[in-house]
């Protein structure tokens, strides 16, 4: 993109965004969007290299996750179309059992895949509680009903670390190996994990999408869910900040609410 205008043929990506925005396109605004969002990308770029220089490790990697989403934005702007069409259902939740399920319904569709499950963490004990599910059965269900967040699962490793994990095969997972008969069972040999987090990149729970054959999904998808994972766990904080008075009606909602005690869920204030 050189910044000579929407019919620029040099332009990468101009015939995705004149498909996805086709508005925008006809008034001659593409283009400059595009060279926004390049601009925000090196900022976001910049700003990486000045914090990890200023040993913020923890902003550094934040400012690439946004230097990334923007980048996905540049190259497949169709493709995060669908990501907002999913997660406007998620934002429109009623309560936290509905807006959980949307979010197994988006993750399942993000991911073209038909198992998976949403676990709640409960900040009291550290484990994760299965929520929404799809795809298993009572065994599966029992086994996993409450996952310590140290038992090497993929759910387990995502919560605890706060970050995506991938187990592109389960049978050769060091770490995985005491669940590997319940995964037989279930006929999953792969699965990818990613935590919920809110405002303040808190932890509230982990999606997890199984798949029957080793696999690992491409870095597009996986960025797309880290991504969706942010939107998920920021909808949840703000549902759950309506804790006690406005969740009367959620009884779910009330509960994992009542269960931060004095870390209450809630969007922080700008700075």
């Amino acid at each position: 993109m050189d910044g000579r205008g929407d019919g620029h043929r040099g332009d990468v990506g101009y015939k995705q965004w004149s498909q996805a925005f086709p508005q925008l396109a006809r008034v001659g605004l593409s283009g400059k969007l595009r060279s926004l969002l390049q601009q925000a990308e090196a900022a976001q770029r910049e700003s990486a290299s000045l914090f990890r220089a200023l040993g913020r490790e923890d902003r550094a990697r934040r400012a690439e996750q946004f230097a990334a989403w923007t980048r996905l934005q540049l190259d497949e702007p169709e493709l995060v179309q669908r990501l907002h069409a999913v997660t406007k259902g998620v934002r429109d939740a009623s309560g936290l059992g509905l807006l959980l399920n949307k979010a197994l319904d988006g993750a399942l569709s993000l991911l073209r895949a038909d198992r998976g499950n949403v676990q709640v963490l409960d900040p009291a004990t550290g484990s994760l509680r299965i929520i929404a599910q799809h795809g298993f059965d009572a065994d599966f269900l029992d086994y996993f009903a409450v996952v310590a967040t140290n038992d090497g699962s993929a759910c387990g490793r995502a919560a605890a670390q706060g970050t995506q994990t991938v187990i592109a095969d389960v049978s050769i997972d060091p770490r995985f190996m005491p669940h590997r008969e319940i995964a037989a069972a279930a006929g999953f040999r792969a699965v990818q994990s990613t935590p919920l987090t809110d405002h303040t990149d808190r932890v509230l729970g982990v999606v997890s999408i199984h798949y029957p054959h080793p696999y690992r999904p491409p870095d597009r998808d996986l960025l797309l869910m880290r991504r969706f994972g942010q939107t998920v766990g920021e909808a949840m904080a703000d549902l759950l900040s309506a804790f006690p008075e406005g969740l009367a009606s959620d009884p779910l909602g009330w509960s994992i609410a009542s269960r931060f005690g004095r870390q209450p869920v809630r969007r922080e204030p700008s700075p």
